[in-house]
Protein backbone atom coordinates (compact mmCIF):
# COMPACT_ATOMS: atom_id res chain seq x y z
CA UNK A 1 0.00 0.00 0.00
CA UNK A 2 1.26 3.49 -1.01
CA UNK A 3 1.95 6.10 1.78
CA UNK A 4 -0.78 8.70 1.56
CA UNK A 5 1.45 11.84 2.02
CA UNK A 6 0.63 15.59 0.62
CA UNK A 7 2.16 18.65 0.25
CA UNK A 8 1.89 22.09 -0.19
CA UNK A 9 4.53 24.15 -1.94
CA UNK A 10 5.36 27.45 -0.20
CA UNK A 11 7.46 30.72 -1.66
CA UNK A 12 9.46 33.54 0.26
CA UNK A 13 8.07 36.80 -0.73
CA UNK A 14 11.12 38.66 -0.78
CA UNK A 15 11.63 39.49 -4.52
CA UNK A 16 15.76 39.13 -4.22
CA UNK A 17 15.00 35.61 -2.54
CA UNK A 18 12.17 33.66 -3.77
CA UNK A 19 13.32 31.03 -2.32
CA UNK A 20 10.69 27.85 -3.39
CA UNK A 21 10.10 24.77 -1.72
CA UNK A 22 7.64 22.01 -0.24
CA UNK A 23 6.80 21.31 2.84
CA UNK A 24 4.86 18.13 3.95
CA UNK A 25 0.87 19.05 5.51
CA UNK A 26 0.93 18.02 9.15
CA UNK A 27 4.09 18.93 9.67
CA UNK A 28 4.99 21.81 12.44
CA UNK A 29 4.83 25.08 10.25
CA UNK A 30 7.53 27.13 8.37
CA UNK A 31 6.53 30.42 8.86
CA UNK A 32 10.16 32.35 8.09
CA UNK A 33 12.15 31.30 4.46
CA UNK A 34 15.37 29.32 4.95
CA UNK A 35 17.36 30.81 2.84
CA UNK A 36 16.42 34.65 3.86
CA UNK A 37 14.96 34.64 6.72
CA UNK A 38 11.60 36.87 5.43
CA UNK A 39 7.90 36.10 5.81
CA UNK A 40 6.36 33.18 3.72
CA UNK A 41 3.82 33.30 0.94
CA UNK A 42 0.00 31.99 2.09
CA UNK A 43 0.05 28.08 1.72
CA UNK A 44 -0.16 26.82 -2.33
CA UNK A 45 -2.13 24.39 -3.94
CA UNK A 46 -2.13 20.56 -1.92
CA UNK A 47 -0.93 17.96 -4.08
CA UNK A 48 0.43 14.02 -3.20
CA UNK A 49 3.25 12.29 -4.61
CA UNK A 50 3.23 11.44 -8.27
CA UNK A 51 3.63 7.29 -8.51
CA UNK A 52 4.56 5.22 -11.58
CA UNK A 53 2.59 2.24 -11.28
CA UNK A 54 4.55 -0.97 -10.80
CA UNK A 55 4.52 -3.08 -14.19
CA UNK A 56 5.74 -6.57 -14.72
CA UNK A 57 9.19 -7.69 -16.11
CA UNK A 58 8.27 -9.57 -18.97
CA UNK A 59 12.48 -10.62 -19.33
CA UNK A 60 13.00 -14.36 -19.63
CA UNK A 61 16.39 -14.04 -17.41
CA UNK A 62 17.45 -13.51 -14.12
CA UNK A 63 19.44 -10.92 -12.46
CA UNK A 64 22.01 -10.49 -9.11
CA UNK A 65 24.13 -7.86 -8.48
CA UNK A 66 27.66 -8.37 -6.81
CA UNK A 67 28.46 -5.20 -4.86
CA UNK A 68 32.82 -5.67 -4.41
CA UNK A 69 34.02 -2.85 -1.75
CA UNK A 70 31.39 -0.37 -2.08
CA UNK A 71 32.75 2.25 0.42
CA UNK A 72 29.97 4.48 0.58
CA UNK A 73 27.03 3.06 2.72
CA UNK A 74 24.70 5.64 0.77
CA UNK A 75 25.25 4.30 -2.37
CA UNK A 76 24.78 0.94 -1.21
CA UNK A 77 20.97 1.81 0.09
CA UNK A 78 19.97 3.78 -3.29
CA UNK A 79 21.44 0.58 -5.53
CA UNK A 80 19.07 -1.46 -3.39
CA UNK A 81 16.49 0.81 -4.04
CA UNK A 82 16.73 0.51 -7.57
CA UNK A 83 17.54 -3.15 -7.79
CA UNK A 84 13.80 -3.34 -6.03
CA UNK A 85 12.87 -1.25 -8.86
CA UNK A 86 14.24 -3.36 -11.96
CA UNK A 87 13.51 -6.87 -10.47
CA UNK A 88 17.07 -7.97 -8.93
CA UNK A 89 16.59 -11.27 -7.14
CA UNK A 90 18.94 -10.73 -4.66
CA UNK A 91 22.10 -8.65 -3.73
CA UNK A 92 25.84 -10.27 -2.97
CA UNK A 93 27.84 -7.68 -0.99
CA UNK A 94 31.11 -8.11 -0.14
CA UNK A 95 34.19 -6.99 1.31
CA UNK A 96 33.66 -3.26 2.65
CA UNK A 97 30.68 -3.18 1.37
CA UNK A 98 28.02 -1.65 3.82
CA UNK A 99 25.15 -4.61 4.74
CA UNK A 100 21.44 -3.26 5.81
CA UNK A 101 22.38 -4.34 9.39
CA UNK A 102 23.99 -0.78 9.37
CA UNK A 103 20.88 1.36 10.04
CA UNK A 104 22.22 4.14 8.18
CA UNK A 105 21.85 2.43 4.96
CA UNK A 106 17.91 3.14 5.46
CA UNK A 107 18.13 6.70 4.39
CA UNK A 108 19.25 6.18 1.12
CA UNK A 109 17.34 2.55 0.72
CA UNK A 110 13.91 4.10 2.05
CA UNK A 111 12.79 -0.04 2.85
CA UNK A 112 14.42 -1.35 -0.16
CA UNK A 113 16.72 -3.13 2.01
CA UNK A 114 13.82 -5.11 3.58
CA UNK A 115 11.94 -6.37 0.31
CA UNK A 116 14.96 -7.69 -1.11
CA UNK A 117 17.27 -10.75 -0.32
CA UNK A 118 20.90 -10.31 0.36
CA UNK A 119 24.30 -11.99 1.45
CA UNK A 120 27.39 -10.77 2.63
CA UNK A 121 31.02 -12.17 2.12
CA UNK A 122 34.46 -11.50 3.45
CA UNK A 123 35.97 -12.23 0.02
CA UNK A 124 34.41 -10.87 -3.44
CA UNK A 125 36.98 -13.18 -5.37
CA UNK A 126 35.38 -16.39 -3.13
CA UNK A 127 32.01 -15.23 -3.50
CA UNK A 128 32.27 -14.37 -7.66
CA UNK A 129 33.32 -18.39 -7.84
CA UNK A 130 31.36 -20.03 -5.74
CA UNK A 131 28.24 -17.94 -7.87
CA UNK A 132 29.97 -19.59 -11.30
CA UNK A 133 29.71 -22.77 -9.75
CA UNK A 134 25.87 -22.68 -9.02
CA UNK A 135 25.39 -21.85 -12.49
CA UNK A 136 25.77 -17.74 -12.65
CA UNK A 137 27.56 -15.99 -15.65
CA UNK A 138 29.15 -12.62 -13.95
CA UNK A 139 28.84 -9.53 -16.12
CA UNK A 140 31.44 -7.14 -15.21
CA UNK A 141 29.97 -2.77 -15.49
CA UNK A 142 33.42 -1.49 -15.78
CA UNK A 143 35.75 -0.22 -18.60
CA UNK A 144 39.72 -1.37 -19.97
CA UNK A 145 40.94 -3.60 -22.51
CA UNK A 146 38.18 -6.31 -23.88
CA UNK A 147 35.04 -4.30 -22.61
CA UNK A 148 32.28 -4.30 -24.83
CA UNK A 149 29.71 -0.92 -25.02
CA UNK A 150 26.39 -2.33 -22.78
CA UNK A 151 24.65 -0.83 -26.14
CA UNK A 152 25.95 -3.61 -28.01
CA UNK A 153 26.22 -5.92 -25.63
CA UNK A 154 24.46 -9.58 -26.73
CA UNK A 155 20.67 -9.88 -24.92
CA UNK A 156 21.22 -12.30 -22.04
CA UNK A 157 19.50 -15.90 -23.14
CA UNK A 158 16.40 -17.35 -21.91
CA UNK A 159 15.87 -18.82 -18.69
CA UNK A 160 20.18 -17.44 -18.06
CA UNK A 161 21.30 -16.44 -14.62
CA UNK A 162 23.68 -13.29 -14.53
CA UNK A 163 25.39 -11.68 -11.84
CA UNK A 164 26.03 -7.68 -12.66
CA UNK A 165 29.10 -6.96 -11.08
CA UNK A 166 29.77 -3.37 -9.71
CA UNK A 167 33.31 -2.37 -8.46
CA UNK A 168 34.32 -0.18 -5.61
CA UNK A 169 34.19 3.73 -6.32
CA UNK A 170 37.99 4.84 -6.68
CA UNK A 171 39.50 1.31 -7.39
CA UNK A 172 36.83 -0.41 -9.79
CA UNK A 173 36.51 -4.44 -9.99
CA UNK A 174 39.20 -6.52 -7.93
CA UNK A 175 41.53 -7.78 -11.09
CA UNK A 176 40.98 -11.58 -10.45
CA UNK A 177 37.49 -11.18 -9.82
CA UNK A 178 37.36 -9.06 -13.20
CA UNK A 179 39.31 -12.11 -14.74
CA UNK A 180 36.92 -14.63 -14.02
CA UNK A 181 33.47 -12.50 -15.71
CA UNK A 182 32.07 -14.08 -18.86
CA UNK A 183 31.98 -10.16 -19.94
CA UNK A 184 32.63 -7.15 -19.15
CA UNK A 185 30.56 -4.25 -20.43
CA UNK A 186 31.28 -0.44 -20.57
CA UNK A 187 28.67 2.77 -20.93
CA UNK A 188 29.80 5.07 -23.10
CA UNK A 189 31.02 8.57 -21.87
CA UNK A 190 31.15 12.02 -23.47
CA UNK A 191 32.84 15.09 -22.02
CA UNK A 192 35.36 15.02 -20.03
CA UNK A 193 34.68 12.82 -17.31
CA UNK A 194 35.83 8.93 -18.02
CA UNK A 195 32.88 7.05 -15.34
CA UNK A 196 29.76 7.57 -13.71
CA UNK A 197 28.57 7.73 -10.56
CA UNK A 198 28.49 4.33 -9.44
CA UNK A 199 24.51 3.77 -8.53
CA UNK A 200 23.89 6.16 -12.20
CA UNK A 201 26.31 3.34 -13.64
CA UNK A 202 24.24 0.05 -12.18
CA UNK A 203 20.87 1.83 -12.93
CA UNK A 204 21.55 2.29 -16.44
CA UNK A 205 23.24 -0.99 -16.96
CA UNK A 206 20.33 -3.27 -15.42
CA UNK A 207 18.00 -1.13 -16.97
CA UNK A 208 19.32 -1.62 -20.22
CA UNK A 209 19.47 -5.17 -19.73
CA UNK A 210 16.03 -5.64 -18.66
CA UNK A 211 14.65 -3.87 -21.84
CA UNK A 212 17.54 -6.47 -24.26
Amino acid sequence: MKESLSFRTQECIDQSCRFRFPVMEGKAVISSCPKCGTQLEGDGLSYGRHYVERGDITSSFEMHVLLDNIRSLYNVGSVFRTAVGVGIKKLHLCGMTATPENLRLAKTALGAEKALPWAYYNNALLAGKELKKKGYSLWAVEGGEGAVSLFDAEPPQSNERIVLVIGNELAGIDPELLQICEKTLYIPMQGGKESLNLTVAFGIGAYFLRKL
